[in-house]
């Protein structure tokens, strides 16, 4: 998504906005739980083709290969994905900053082990992986957008307020080094594409829900 406008949205934007804001942290929290299957590459190829600025955008066994390969380096092997990783002076998983995270969560009435399309992430070390605080922004998107739908312009602003101050407290104190990290060191062009796209729709948004929150 490119620049959300410098006028306030209609009511109609607004919800069109927020459709597109959870669709692409959705999208995002899938690609970084795991190494792309079939479905997913074949959605990302037809929908999101910039994430293949130059490799073969035909799906082929070799290129599967190759993304989970570079997946496990970058995020199994090299920098574990959770914030507790880079933000707790521990460095230990499962930590006070996880903690923290779980308990923001649940604040908001999110539960990233039972149903809402986010029970995949049972699976996972701890709560505060990236693809889990991308859901959750998500999460928030979608009853942004149901708000916005009911015209209830307080839970609208309730849920972009969260989002606020999640991205503050969490997500955009650790998301970016990784990102910066995972650009370097990726093999693939699609790891570049995805942590640059990812960080800078980040900071993007991040300015799209202050202006936002400022008119309501």
């Amino acid at each position: 998504m490119s620049a959300l406008g410098k006028k306030l949205p209609s009511s109609e934007e607004l919800i069109e906005q927020a459709g597109l804001r959870q669709e692409i942290y959705r999208v995002q929290a899938a690609a970084f739980l795991d190494s792309p299957d079939a479905e997913l590459l074949d959605f990302l190829v037809e929908n999101y083709p910039f994430l293949f600025p130059r490799e073969r955008q035909e799906r082929t066994a070799s290129f599967e290969k190759a993304l989970h390969v570079d997946f496990t380096n970058l995020f199994l092997i090299s920098t574990p994905p959770y914030e507790a990783a880079l933000v707790d002076e521990s460095g230990h998983l499962n930590s006070g900053a996880t903690d923290r995270v779980t308990d923001f969560y649940r604040s908001c009435g999110f539960n990233p082990g039972r149903g809402g399309g986010v029970s995949r992430n049972i699976g996972l070390v701890a709560m505060d992986h990236i693809s889990v605080e991308l859901e959750f922004l998500a999460h928030l998107a979608g009853r942004e957008e149901n708000a916005w739908r009911g015209e209830d312009r307080p839970l609208a602003a309730e849920s972009l307020s969260g989002a606020a101050r999640f991205m503050d407290a969490h997500l955009l104190r650790w998301m970016p080094l990784l990102m910066a990290s995972t650009e370097e060191d990726a093999d693939t062009d699609f790891y570049r594409a995805l942590s640059k796209w990812t960080r800078e729709f980040a900071f993007e948004d991040r300015k799209h829900i202050e202006k936002i929150l400022r008119s309501t």
